[in-house]
């Protein structure tokens, strides 16, 4: 075998951009259209061969120059800073841009209700069908972004008569990587290393900057800047009938997964979008037949209860969802022996060599290529788009059919957000969160009341009865998991979350409301930050509002700006009231006034004045943070940078050889772990699985170090199962009680539960007495009777435990802690048992890792 690297081939993809510049301004024939690889050097998918983002949308805008049945729109920027597109392909009649705009506003039209029943018939017959195509959100599942080019070509050129119904009949959103920087990453990798001993090691680092994996868990919450481009298509925009989310890997043996999921599925779905999709992923199934595309596999692993996924929140949209995930995501060709192949797949007890209802042909093993891959996830595709075309009128009256049905249901169900909470500037970053999925909102003008409640002007209110009412009740509800086993008795996991009520996470106040009541209100597009009104000029300082996560965004930006800032151990009185324990004062000097003054109206945060110093307060500065980053990739240290970075917080990346190096008190007042495994830390990567430089962990040498950095005075920060590393290291007095548990007895998979806080704790100032925390099979720690130096701020109540999602062992983890601060030496190990900052969601619970890092910045 010849191994080349792609810069092989410049010459003929040069040769290519000079054909496509002399056919720039023809128009329409398949002849005239350059093949894809005549621009990429290489057939789409061939063996040992991956190609970036770059040369993929390179060839596609190619394609559009040349052809009028492709129209490339910019979409926005990535997270690093690439131009993320997408294509629409229709017939040059549906592309003129009246046309199309006009498809635009009917398929907006239907979803949103805007139109009479009458109306809603009349143009379902005249609009088309719009369906979306995605190709590769996760990175290093290869298969669907190389598969992109050649589909396109084909979807383009081809004659067929289906092909041209197609065309005539469906306007396809075409979205070649919803990942572009992993996209090339991933691709650069592979190829920097094709025919050496790496070849196949996995790509080292996170492959989307702040969430790898986690950027298909981001569809409720929009945090990455890619979710946003492409949500504003789905959701404001288009709004396709159809929408088709292409994975990999199938369960071994299986060739593909494809729908119909298997349960529970969501009771908030509509039946018919459950229909819908069994009904499309019949049809792929049958299509894949049809073609002698064997092993197809139905009803496994994938359920439909979770919202956060690109295939599973829009059918809280009113849209039919499709997931389907391909084998063999490499470039490298394998063997598949089929005398190693496991008895029966893992899900179900469905056997994987005898035929069966959702495995009617079995895949019979043989050798294998990235090219059969990418051939099953073009039949599917086409097979979505006849679906698209064939019955283009009833998916569009079924998108309007919903949405009635929805307003209808809604009746006067509202959820009021009210103005007069702690931390009304974290309720305003919700009510944008609901926006991104185009939830109605709705801000009152002046003051309204609800029974014996009075809101003020500025509260919020969601009125259930709008067409993605599904949306609403999902997420600003209880979800109640219902309690599947397997036949062992063990619980049957969920697909990812069993629980995510939004505002349980974000820490904000939702009043629930169920009868009618009169309000002045104006819709909302986005919600700006709330109006502040700054004091006069204090005799002593300037406070803000611990309770408000921006004021620690506001706090990092003063002192970065020379700000003498403190903050109280005991309440303060101020000018608007007594404020508790913790909070932040601006020493007033000139030029004070307008510092604060930009942060609060920047942020809409809450400012008071203090006319006199309390008697204890410790002087606050910016922390020297560091983040531990392991190999290969962690997403909680994705999004730990995320959140770091939104909150202003500056820290530097920890390393392995930097642990292992020491004098970590020399350079760091904090050091936070990301959750992680205590082995995976200490170990690291394989020896062997990727370069050296990538493998061994921070050894027991770098833990050594952490303990000397914590002796010296600096505070370690250990997040949710990192928080063994912690007690184990130091000989913590702390057992964690759910330990060795069996699944039967402890379990919490992804759940939303509630905690008790206890005042006066560093770590807990701003926080509510009753707080809602994530946990993901998360800890509860017990504090040896009688130990020293040791508090427990945070702790799970005797009873009444989960909020939302499912929780085995309840009695268990009761009366235990969830946050545990030990002092050692000079400094501090915190324990904060819990995804503190899970996916950038729980808003509710910074405040814990936001108090930890000051902890390394009071003096």
């Amino acid at each position: 075998m010849v191994f080349r690297h792609r810069a092989a081939f410049a010459a003929p993809a040069v040769f290519a951009l000079a054909l496509v510049s002399s056919l720039t301004g023809s128009l329409g024939h398949s002849n005239q259209v350059p093949k894809p690889e005549s621009m990429l050097g290489w057939k789409p998918c061939a063996d040992y061969k991956l190609s970036t983002y770059e040369e993929i949308t390179k060839y596609l805008r190619a394609v559009d120059r040349i052809s009028d049945r492709m129209k490339i729109v910019d979409l926005g920027k990535t997270s690093e800073g690439r131009d993320q597109i997408m294509a629409i392909v229709s017939s040059p009649e549906n592309l003129k841009p009246e046309n199309l705009k006009r498809y635009e506003e009917i398929s907006r039209d239907l979803s949103q209700g805007n139109v009479s029943e009458s109306k809603a018939q009349q143009l379902a017959k005249t609009g088309k069908a719009v369906a979306w195509i995605d190709f590769g959100i996760h990175a290093t599942e290869v298969a669907p972004p190389q598969t992109a080019p050649q589909f396109a070509y084909d979807l383009v050129t081809s004659e067929t008569a289906e092909a041209k119904s197609i065309r005539d009949n469906v306007i396809t959103l075409f979205v070649p990587n919803v990942n572009p920087d992993g996209g090339t990453e991933v691709s650069d990798w592979y190829m920097d290393h094709v025919g050496g001993p790496y070849q196949d090691s996995t790509y080292p680092e996170l492959y989307q900057k702040y969430s790898g994996h986690d950027d298909n868990r981001d569809w409720f919450m929009f945090n990455l800047s890619e979710t946003r481009n492409l949500g504003q298509v789905l959701f404001h925009d288009w709004l396709p009938q159809l929408v088709y989310n292409t994975h990999q890997t199938a369960t071994y043996p299986a060739r593909i997964f494809v729908p119909p999921f298997k349960d529970p599925a969501n009771p908030d779905i509509p039946p018919e979008v459950i229909r819908g999709i069994n009904t499309v992923g019949d049809d792929m199934t049958q299509r894949l037949d049809r073609e002698g595309k064997v092993g197809a596999v139905s009803r496994q692993q994938y359920d439909q209860w979770w919202n956060g996924g690109l295939r599973s929140a829009p059918a809280f949209h009113n849209q039919v969802g499709i997931l389907t995930e391909t084998a063999h995501a490499s470039a490298t060709p394998s063997y598949d022996d089929p005398t190693k192949f496991p008895a029966t797949f893992p899900y179900q007890g469905v056997s994987t060599k005898d035929p069966s209802a959702f495995y009617p042909s079995p895949y019979k093993g043989g050798e294998w290529h990235l090219s059969q891959s990418c051939a099953y996830i073009e039949t599917t595709g086409w097979a979505l788009l006849r679906a698209a075309d064939t019955d283009r009128e009833q998916w569009l009256l079924g998108s309007y059919r919903m949405g009635q049905q929805a307003i209808a249901a809604g009746g006067d169900t509202s959820y009021v957000i009210p103005a007069d909470q702690a931390d009304f500037p974290t309720a305003t970053k919700m009510v944008n969160v609901l926006r991104e999925s185009n939830i109605r909102v709705e801000v009152a003008k002046s003051a309204f009341t609800v029974g014996n409640r009075q809101y003020p002007s500025g509260s919020f209110i969601v009125r259930e009865a709008q067409p993605y009412r599904p949306d609403v009740v999902d997420l600003l509800n209880p979800q109640v998991y219902p309690d599947r086993r397997n036949p062992d008795g063990s619980p049957e996991a969920p697909y990812d979350m069993a629980g995510w009520t939004l505002q349980y996470q974000m820490g904000v106040t939702v009043d629930k409301v169920t009868t009618a009541f009169d309000a002045k209100t104006a819709p909302v597009d986005t919600a700006a930050a709330p109006h502040i009104t700054m004091p006069a000029t204090p005799g002593y300082a300037y406070a803000l509002d611990s309770r408000q996560n921006d004021s620690f965004t506001a706090v990092n930006n003063l002192l970065r700006a020379g700000q003498t800032i403190t903050r109280t151990s005991q309440p303060v009185q101020t000018s608007l009231g007594q404020w508790p324990a913790g909070t932040f004062l601006v020493q007033a000097r000139s030029g004070t006034d307008v510092k604060v003054k930009q942060q609060a109206q920047a942020l809409g945060i809450t400012v008071a004045g203090v006319d006199a110093a309390p008697a204890s307060a410790t002087a606050v500065s910016l922390p020297r943070i560091g983040l531990y980053h392991g190999y290969p990739g962690n997403s909680d240290e994705g999004w730990t940078r995320y959140v770091l970075e939104d909150f202003q917080f500056p820290y530097q990346q920890v390393h392995d050889t930097d642990v292992r190096a020491g004098s970590l008190r020399d350079k760091y007042d904090v050091i936070v772990l990301p959750d992680a495994s205590y082995n995976s830390m200490l170990n690291g990567a394989r020896a062997g699985s990727l370069p050296p430089e990538y493998t061994g962990g921070m050894t027991q040498a770098g833990v050594d170090n952490l303990v000397k950095f914590v002796q010296a005075g600096g505070k370690l920060v250990t997040v949710n199962d990192a928080t063994q590393l912690g007690i184990r290291a130091f000989g913590l007095p702390v057992t964690d009680v759910t330990s060795g548990v069996p699944s039967t007895n402890y379990y919490s998979p992804g759940s939303v539960v509630a905690n008790t806080v206890q005042a006066g704790s560093p770590l807990t100032y701003g926080l509510p007495t009753n707080l809602d925390v994530y946990s993901d099979g998360s800890p509860a720690f017990a504090v040896q009777a009688g130990a020293q130096n040791i508090t427990a701020p945070v702790n799970y109540p005797a009873s009444g435990l989960l909020r939302s999602g499912w929780l085995l062992g309840e009695n268990l983890i009761a009366n235990h802690s969830t946050v545990v601060d030990a002092k050692v030496g000079s400094g501090d190990v915190v324990l904060l048992g819990m995804s503190v900052q899970h996916r950038a969601e729980a808003h509710g619970t910074y405040k814990l890792l936001f108090n930890s890092l000051y902890l390394g910045g009071e003096h």
